[in-house]
């Protein structure tokens, strides 16, 4: 994740031109990793506050998350960079799992996934207004056609309207943004620092959510609201072994995903983070007896498509779209 490692410049651009397949490995064993967290959370969320186990899950992964950012050189000096813009990427990003968790507790992985993946999307129309990117008439092309599908599958004039597919686009605006704020840092900050520093975020604001939304109960029918207001519980031996299941699959998962955009140009590994996509159609499957309609199945192929076209497009132009700053779809997941 770090754009700055403490090696030398030698090696890691060695590393960058020669151990290609070794990155897109590693990226690999990341997409593998994340749709599993995305089966517990969504078994656990009948039972547990999704702010309890943003909480558990940041507490468990903050060790490993602190293990890697000293493995990086990230530790100290402290490149906090900006403050404000620190405090505006974790909480984006804080944002982005509480709005992707509540919609994993109404709507299926396949579709919840499929509309986070529109995060592209929106990153390119952000970048028009706060980074003065210019975009091309091929990157406009593939935002149209992305939220054609994003449209599509959220379906707002459908006789049965389900909100939890907007919190999955709210969850996909709240990543750019998060991805807006890395950009911004640049070199004043490096990724080890950012993740550790969005992870004692996580816990903190998980732990005094838990606080204001104690005894609320809202006594809401619907999942996505009811994962939002329940009352903190206390975990069975097993639920425990599924919370620090979630903290070791973030903390391993971050550091494949460091090793995957170290060992390999961006350009290279960033197409693969859509193999996440055909595991939540799986697990979605496997686990909750869930396929996507077909509505869903063409928004997905439009979103993915989009993506797609906007990565390949920039690598031609030379650009790196994902870099290892921190701007990739899975990074902080």
């Amino acid at each position: 994740m770090a754009a700055t490692y403490h090696l030398s410049a030698p090696i890691a651009a060695a590393a960058y031109d020669s151990r290609p397949v070794v990155g897109i490995m590693w990226l690999l064993l990341a997409t593998t990793l994340f749709p599993i967290q995305d089966v517990i959370i969504k078994s656990l969320s009948g039972e547990f506050a999704v702010h309890q186990i943003v909480f558990w899950r940041s507490v468990f992964a903050l060790p490993l998350v602190a293990a890697i950012a000293w493995y990086e050189g990230s530790l100290w000096p402290l490149k906090l960079g900006s403050v404000p813009l620190q405090l505006l990427r974790a909480a984006s990003t804080f944002g982005f799992f509480m709005a992707y968790y509540m919609a994993l507790a109404a709507i299926g992985m396949a579709e919840t996934a499929a509309i986070t993946f529109s995060t592209p999307i929106f990153v390119t129309i952000l970048a028009t207004v706060f980074l003065s990117e210019r975009v091309g008439l091929y990157r406009w092309f593939a935002v149209a056609v992305g939220l054609v599908g994003v449209v599509v599958i959220v379906q707002p004039g459908a006789a049965v309207f389900e909100p939890a597919a907007v919190l999955a686009l709210l969850a996909a605006i709240s990543y750019a943004i998060s991805i807006i704020c890395t950009r911004r840092l640049g070199n004043r900050s490096n990724g080890g620092m950012m993740s550790l520093f969005a992870v004692v975020f996580f816990v903190v604001v998980g732990g005094v959510l838990g606080a204001v939304f104690s005894g609320l109960e809202s006594g809401s029918p619907h999942p996505s609201i009811a994962f939002l207001y329940r009352d903190w519980v206390s975990p069975t031996p097993a639920d425990w072994l599924l919370l620090l299941a979630l903290g070791g699959i973030s903390g391993v998962g971050f550091f494949a995903l460091s090793q995957a955009y170290r060992l390999a140009e961006a350009s290279v590994v960033t197409t693969f983070e859509y193999t996440y996509l055909p595991w939540s159609v799986l697990w979605g499957y496997l686990m909750f007896g869930a396929l996507p309609n077909m509505s869903t199945w063409i928004g997905l192929t439009l979103i993915g498509g989009a993506g797609l076209l906007i990565v390949f497009r920039e690598t031609l132009r030379g650009r790196r779209v994902m870099r290892p700053k921190g701007a990739s779809l899975l990074r902080q997941r």
